[in-house]
């Protein structure tokens, strides 16, 4: 539920040993559960019937030939058949011809971060199918705790579905936590230690910490960071957060547990483990970029405002007034098409706004000369 979600980590109770087995061994199962292969260098002539054939020991879903490259694609039953499959077939000869047998790359893997800890594998799984088929799916646990570490993975069958999963969920509230998603590079995911994230979003500090080497100073107590940085030192409009990264994924894990909503300058933070496998200046980038992007998906979300729906509502002051903060953010969020660059034209917009409705302006007159007074700022 809505409280559970902002639950930290510290309270949290104690799991059963085979609780946590189990829950390590999802994650693997499905880890190694690729299942597509690539069969290269096939001779040209070569049907889908032979391809059946030639892996006649295994459960096939899907085969399509490509004859004018020689290649197969096929989805066996289970990662363990696709792994099988490429050891016995891999350099073997149809015809004459040295065959390459491989998993295929994939460009339709997301990494869902900043999760609430209680979240279960099955709501995850829940939010994810909503988008399309789902090739693979699971959590990430702490291997000390089995307690979820706030991020997963999605693979998704066909990349259309990948791309609407990843514009409709970046920046979703659950519960006080915004959902981040990011592209993954399935090699990233090759070994189960690459799924531990060393770098640590830190969200919510105080807007007037302005200087890393103190948030550093910060986050040195446990354990000293390797880098550190707050979005504005990366020329970021968009300031109270920033990326600390450590050594290695278990000191990551500790400063979450320790430091997740703790104050820092009378402000409680909020922490969570990054996407895996990059390092923390490139994860401080994409974080800045997917912030953009929520602020534009936020701009698009704003409704056109039309003259002729706007007369017939100046009977109904209220409406008036929602429509009249309406226009002044898109106004105030358009300007030049840089949306990140226009924020704080709309943080002087809402200023505005407020001020108009703390004196009660009844007047339509009024209220229209406010409107074009915000939409000049």
């Amino acid at each position: 539920g809505q409280n559970s979600a902002g639950a930290d980590l510290r309270e949290l109770p104690d799991l059963e040993p085979e609780e946590i087995a189990r829950r390590l061994a999802k994650t693997r199962q499905e880890l190694s559960n690729r299942r597509k292969i690539l069969i290269k260098n096939l001779p040209p002539d070569t049907s889908t019937q032979e391809v059946h054939e030639i892996l006649k020991e295994y459960e096939l879903k899907y085969c399509f030939v490509d004859r004018n490259k020689g290649t197969a694609f096929v989805t066996l039953l289970n990662g363990d058949q696709a792994q099988d499959a490429i050891r016995s077939l891999h350099h073997s000869t149809v015809r004459g011809r040295l065959i390459n047998v491989t998993l295929q790359p994939t460009d339709s893997l997301l990494c869902l971060t900043n999760l609430p800890h209680t979240f279960t594998s099955q709501q995850f799984e829940e939010l994810v199918r909503t988008y399309g088929n789902i090739e693979r799916s699971f959590l990430v646990y702490s291997e000390l705790t089995g307690h979820s570490k706030g991020y997963g993975f999605v693979e998704y069958m066909k990349k259309d579905s990948a791309s609407r999963a990843r514009s409709e969920l970046l920046g979703r509230p659950m519960g006080d936590r915004s959902l981040m998603v990011q592209w993954m590079d399935v090699n990233q995911l090759s070994q189960e230690e690459n799924l531990h994230s060393k770098c640590l979003c830190v969200d919510r500090l105080p807007l007037d910490l302005c200087d890393s080497e103190e948030l550093a100073q910060i986050f040195s107590e446990t354990y000293k960071p390797v880098f550190c940085q707050l979005a504005q030192d990366e020329g970021s409009p968009i300031r109270g957060f920033g990326v600390v990264e450590y050594e290695n994924a278990e000191q990551a894990e500790a400063v979450l547990t320790v430091m997740d909503r703790t104050l820092v300058g009378g402000q409680e933070v909020r922490l969570s483990l990054c996407s895996p496998g990059t390092s923390g200046r490139s994860t401080l980038a994409a974080l800045i970029a997917a912030q953009g992007m929520i602020l534009s998906n936020r701009k698009g979300l704003l409704p056109e405002p039309n003259l002729a729906q706007l007369l017939t509502s100046m009977t109904n002051p209220a409406i008036f007034f929602f429509k009249c903060v309406c226009l002044c953010l898109t106004f105030a969020l358009l300007g030049n098409g840089l949306v990140l660059q226009n924020l704080l034209h709309m943080q002087l917009a809402q200023q505005q706004l407020l001020h108009i409705k703390d004196k009660r302006i009844s007047s339509v007159r009024h209220l229209c000369l406010c409107v074009c007074v915000c939409s000049v700022y």
